[in-house]
């Protein structure tokens, strides 16, 4: 039950998790460097629901597990069954990038308490991430596979196709055994570890 049939899903969540890492450092650098204006800033923090900055405790973990862990997954299944190759990481990127913006401002901003922020913030990001970078992983199988099928309806040699039944089973477990216990840990850490790191820096 819990075998995944896909041999090579772990090394390209690590690739894809290093590309992510790649795109964090260069977006973090250049929103230290150019500073990004308040206006910027606002329109970026307004994405987030207004039903997360209200809620405490847990509540606000399961909102988090809902957005983060239920809402986004579902966005990127959504798109990826567009067979398009590759559209499905709109998500991975666009949270990087705002990510690296926010995180480079309040650095920019006020050094030590950016950097006390930031470090508040990595441990529940990276893990996050990491979720999202396994269910990427299991979604490229499946839009592999619909891509196969929809070109192989044009072609008059059919290519080999990849197993659709086999693509969605593994990335059902993927995410259940893998990507979901993730985004639950990430919850936990984003609601009570930032407010723990700034009591210990203040």
């Amino acid at each position: 039950m819990f075998n995944i049939r896909d041999n090579d899903y772990t090394k390209r969540s690590i690739k894809i998790f290093i590309l992510a890492t790649i795109i964090f450092i260069i977006t973090f650098v250049l929103a230290i460097i150019f500073t990004p204006s308040l206006t910027t800033l606002k329109n970026l923090g307004s994405s987030t629901p207004s039903i997360l900055s209200e809620a405490r405790g847990l509540k606000k973990v399961w909102e988090y597990i809902i957005n983060n862990g239920f809402r986004t997954p579902l966005q990127m299944l959504t798109i990826a069954m567009i067979p398009i190759p590759f559209l499905y990481f709109a998500n991975l990127i666009s949270t990087i990038i705002i990510t690296g913006i926010l995180f480079g401002f309040v650095v920019h901003l006020d050094v030590y308490k950016g950097s006390i922020m930031v470090l508040s913030s990595m441990p529940h990001t990276i893990i996050e991430i990491l979720a999202m970078c396994f269910v990427i992983s299991g979604l490229y199988k499946l839009n592999q596979a619909i891509i196969r099928k929809i070109s192989n309806l044009f072609r008059k040699n059919k290519k080999q196709g990849f197993s659709l039944k086999l693509a969605i089973i593994n990335l059902f477990k993927i995410y259940v055994f893998i990507a979901l216990p993730l985004y639950i840990i990430a919850a936990f850490i984003e609601t009570y570890f930032p407010s723990f790191i700034e009591n210990l820096f203040h």
